[in-house]
Order: structure tokens, then sequence, then C-alpha cells
């Protein structure tokens, strides 16, 4: 019985430093997030309002690169828009009309783009999947990363999101 005792103590304290370390690594994404440090290439769109894109971000933690790679894309879509590329994409404006729209909005962006689940309805990531978490690596210095992954986003469900939030005005109202 004493034995069945240890070892479920054991088994607690180690699920609630996993949990704990799941928890860092969620504040730390937070924390590379604010730089904003990526590109983007388009790679197709479908006709559904869905884009996909090739990410590359630069981060110091070759794990976070998959959720790195998601908020990073729908920042670009709200904030930067689309470039064409040939055939593959037509130039797309960026959500956001206003320049200054991410410091204006800032406490609904700072809890928007917040790691948190997937089901949260106020979440980036119900708007974008991850195809390919890993389609380039490049090692930029001793612990720096340009890692490229292939997203969807789905803009039309994100542009609707927006529009209710009173954050961008709808196609419909003019100008």
């Amino acid at each position: 019985m004493k034995n069945l005792l240890i070892f479920i103590g054991i088994l607690l304290i180690s699920i609630g430093s996993a949990d704990a370390q799941s928890k860092r690594k969620r504040k730390k994404a937070d924390k590379e997030t604010a730089k904003w440090n990526y590109s983007i290439e388009c790679q197709g769109e479908a006709a559904g309002g869905t884009y996909t894109l090739k990410v590359f971000s630069i981060v110091m933690d070759e794990r976070l690169a998959g959720v790195q790679a998601q908020k990073n894309a729908v920042h670009a879509i709200i904030f930067q828009g689309v470039n064409a590329q040939g055939r593959k994409c037509k130039q797309k404006p960026a959500l956001a009309r206003s320049i200054n729209l991410e410091t204006e909005r800032e406490d609904f962006f700072k809890e928007f783009f917040a790691s948190v689940k997937r089901n949260d309805p106020n979440n980036f990531a119900k708007y974008v999947n991850i195809v390919d978490e890993v389609t380039d690596r490049q090692k930029l210095g001793k612990k720096k990363f340009r890692i490229g992954s292939l997203v969807t986003v789905n803009v039309g469900l994100l542009r609707k999101k927006l529009e209710k939030e009173n954050i961008i005005k709808s196609l419909s109202s003019g100008f």
C-alpha cells in the first residue's frame, strides 16, 4: 500500500511538471510572437476564401515552429495582405485598412493571439490549420532557426469574426 501511495505521488508530481513545462512553452511562444518576425509566400487559394501559405518564421525553439507559423499566417492576412506570386495567387489586400489598427485594438489582438485551446472562439487557431509543420529548416545562429511551414487560413471565417467584433468594417458597409 505504501508503494502504491509513493507511485501515485510521483505520478502526480510528474503530471504537474509536464503541465508547467507546457505553459512555459506557450508563454515563450507568445513572447516570440510579439516580435512578428516572419515572411510569407502564397502557395494557392481555394474558392471558399481559404489561402494556402508557406510561412517562414524565425524561432529560438524549433518545437514552437508550428504554433508560430499559424500565428504569423493569421497576422499576415490581417495586417500585411498577400502578395501575388505568379499564377498561384492574386494580390489580396490586408483585412485591416488602418495601419494603426494593431495598436488601437491592442487588447483584442493580445487576447486573440494568446496560445490557448483551439476550440476557444476568440482565438486565432480557429481560422488556421497546419498542413506541414516543417518544410524548410535553416539554422541562422547558435539558437536561431528559420523554419518554413505550410498552413491554410480560412480568410472568410476570419473576416466574419473581425467584422462581428467591429475590428474591421464589412465589405457591404461602403467607404
